[in-house]
Parts: structure tokens; sequence; C-alpha cells
């Protein structure tokens, strides 16, 4: 996960996944994914491997994002963009997925009622997107172990 430059216009010091907008030369929203990774955290495209898509998620600001689920190979230096991130770190995919570790709460804008998740790790405070993201993750897990 990334902690977000403290002087972005967007978001700044927010945690997030690596992720951006779709720019024309990308050929796939998974290409962008890759590109967006190499460009803030400095992973080598071939490092990265897609093995699953989320559902597409929307903002509050009704801006669409697709999370990817990838595993990336862990012998690559980090070198960061610190145009648009101050730190990197990692997060055990057990407490991802861990239900008990992510709360919910409702908040009106606009005449529309939005649900909100959050959760903590270590110093970090997930939240917003970041956080819907990990909540999406859980339920496709919830999902598939019921299927299984």
């Amino acid at each position: 996960m990334t902690k977000r430059a403290a002087h972005l216009r967007h978001h700044p010091g927010q945690i997030s996944f690596p992720g951006g907008k779709y720019e024309e030369s990308d050929h796939s929203l998974q290409q962008t994914a890759k590109r967006e990774a190499r460009e803030e955290i400095g992973i080598p495209e071939e490092k990265i491997r897609i093995v699953g898509q989320l559902p597409e998620l929307v903002t509050v600001s009704q801006f669409a994002v697709t999370p990817f689920l990838a595993f990336v190979e862990s012998d690559y230096p980090i070198q960061l963009d610190h145009n648009e991130v101050d730190e990197v770190f990692e997060v055990p995919i057990s407490f991802l997925l861990d239900r008990k570790k992510i709360y919910s709460g409702t908040f009106q804008l606009k005449k529309h009622r939005h649900k909100l998740f959050a959760l903590s790790y270590k110093q970090h405070f997930i939240w917003g997107m970041t956080a819907q993201i990990i909540q999406s993750l859980q339920k496709q897990f919830i999902n598939y172990n019921e299927l299984v």
C-alpha cells in the first residue's frame, strides 16, 4: 500500500493502492494498473501477474475504479516517485481479509446516502475508496468460500 504525497492536490497523505487514470497509450485497464504500479513505486511490469478483477466501484465524486488482484515478485528494489508517494508498506493478506478489522457507517451528501468503510493498520488509517476495495475483496472471498 502507499501513503500519497502530502503536497498532492487530491487525497494528500491518504493510504491507497497504486493506481490512476486510464491513458490512451494503455492497451487495457490491466495495463493501466501495471503502468501505475511501475510509475508510483517502481515495480517492473513483468514482475506483476494479474490474477483477478474485483467489481467496478464508484467514488462519491462519481469516479469509476476497477480494482485488480495481482501477485508481485518480491525481488525488486522499491523506487518511490516522491511526486506521488511518501511511503510504501505491506499489509498481510490475513489482516485485509479479517472482517472484524473493518468498520462501516453511512453519511449523507447532496440528498444521497453513502456507505463509508475504514480500518486501521499500525499507524495508518485506511478509509474511503481504499477501504471500499478491501471490503469488496472480503466480500468476494466470503462468496467464494460459501461456494466451496
